[in-house]
């Protein structure tokens, strides 16, 4: 029997309501980024416009049209389309980076009068559709192979493109897209680990060159990798192999260091150690841990929150909008906000469990995790156990793009729970 977190009867009110409530919640937050502090004789400039707000507030306006788009249209339409709609978005990105102007060192935006348009943004509704139809097709057959390289390919090319930009945050959401989904489609998890392995591999050999500068780190982590594999009964020839491809992901991580921005090598090297560049690269992270922790339980009222009146913290109507949350509103502001993303995340698991077709189960899953992924890092970023990577928060964070993606998703997720019985 499927277990159900959330009254099912009821998933399209649940999923339109958390959507409400998010979208209020960043209006409310973006107003008070843009006004200034109160002081004794004068108010001090936000240093945001106040235009932000109201930018926001149109954006919310078409983000309820997606939603609604999303809701009415064929499930069918979806199917059908998605390698058409996959296609546009590569070749989007591929635009975005020949004929786009440079801002802020990098191509991402199409600018169109005053709006700006982020491809990358519609590109993971697009990876969501083709990777469900790519699985679904392949749903009543026996696991193979073939459909997961395949959907490996079609992660890859966006992820590459987006990378190149760079925008390094933006390209983990299509790779953390890809594991939902290979996940979902049946792989075990003990093969994705497996596959996973490298990454820890070069992780670890990281912190062992760059960080502490010593080898017994990624040292450690092989031998426990090989007791692993002995314990799990993995075939000698197979756990040759896999030491084999951990190794070389380690000894390959210096060369993919070299070929990181160095922005993103101060960042990733900042995270480690804050205090190495404290006005420069780790000035968010500490300027965010800051702000939230002097909100303290109930936080420093709204509107009252000095890291953010003050301007100390950059970047606070995008992607430190949480911080400001735990400013103002302190703990329990914050333990809200997350518990509102918490209801769309676990009612989408519901929903995916409940889809009678794999197509639907497989967008659901998809969905899910967009929002999963997005929301822990870009919270992890904001209290410090992640590198800044400029990821925002959905909904909340200013910017059209991602709030209209944010808002497509769950419409898709509000159709397939209101069609329960034929999805």
């Amino acid at each position: 029997m499927t277990q159900d977190w959330l009254p099912r009867a009821s998933s399209g009110t649940i999923l339109i309501a958390a959507f409400a409530a998010l979208c209020l919640f960043s209006l409310a937050t973006l107003w008070s980024v843009t006004e200034g502090i109160r002081g004794p004789y004068e108010i001090t400039d936000s240093g945001v416009a106040k235009a932000v707000f109201w930018r926001q507030a149109i954006w919310v306006v078409a983000g309820w049209l997606a939603l609604e788009v999303a809701r009415r249209t064929s499930l069918q339409f979806f199917e059908e389309s998605a390698p058409l709609l996959y296609l546009a978005a590569v070749l989007l990105l591929v635009t975005v980076l020949a004929v786009a102007p440079e801002i802020a060192g990098a191509r991402r935006w199409f600018s169109l009068g005053p709006l700006r348009l982020q491809p990358s943004e519609p590109a993971k509704i697009a990876l969501v559709l083709v990777l469900a139809r790519l699985f679904s097709s392949y749903a009543s057959r026996d696991r193979q192979l073939l459909p997961v390289i395949g959907s490996l390919l079609l992660a890859t090319i966006p992820l590459a493109l987006v990378l190149r930009e760079p925008d390094l945050g933006t390209s983990l959401v299509y790779a953390a897209l890809w594991l939902g989904a290979v996940f979902w489609f049946g792989l075990s998890w003990v093969f994705l680990l497996s596959v996973g392995s490298p990454l820890l591999s070069a992780i670890f050999n990281f912190y062992s060159e760059s960080v502490v500068h010593q080898a017994w780190p990624w040292g450690a982590y092989l031998l426990v990798l090989m007791a692993g594999l002995t314990v799990a009964r993995f075939r000698l020839l197979e756990s040759f192999l896999l030491v084999l491809a951990n190794i070389a992901a380690g000894i390959g991580t210096s060369y993919l260091w070299d070929g990181l921005k160095p922005y993103q090598q101060e960042r990733i090297l900042t995270f480690f150690d804050p205090t190495r560049d404290q006005f420069g690269t780790g000035y968010q992270a500490i300027q965010s841990k800051v702000a939230i922790g002097s909100g303290g339980l109930f936080g420093t009222d709204y509107l009252q929150g000095t890291q953010k009146g003050l301007a100390f913290l950059p970047e606070r109507h995008t992607d430190f909008i949480f911080s400001v949350v735990g400013e103002e509103l302190g703990f329990v502001g914050a333990l809200l906000l997350i518990g509102i993303y918490m209801v769309i995340i676990l009612k989408g698991l519901q929903i995916a469990r409940a889809a009678r077709k794999s197509f639907s189960s497989q967008v659901a899953i998809g969905v899910t995790i967009y929002f999963a992924f997005h929301v822990l890092v870009n919270i992890s970023i904001t209290t410090g156990l992640l590198p800044v990577t400029g990821l925002p928060l959905p909904v909340m964070s200013y910017g059209g793009s991602n709030l209209v993606v944010s808002a497509f998703m769950l419409g898709l997720l509000v159709n397939i729970g209101s069609r329960t019985f034929e999805s």
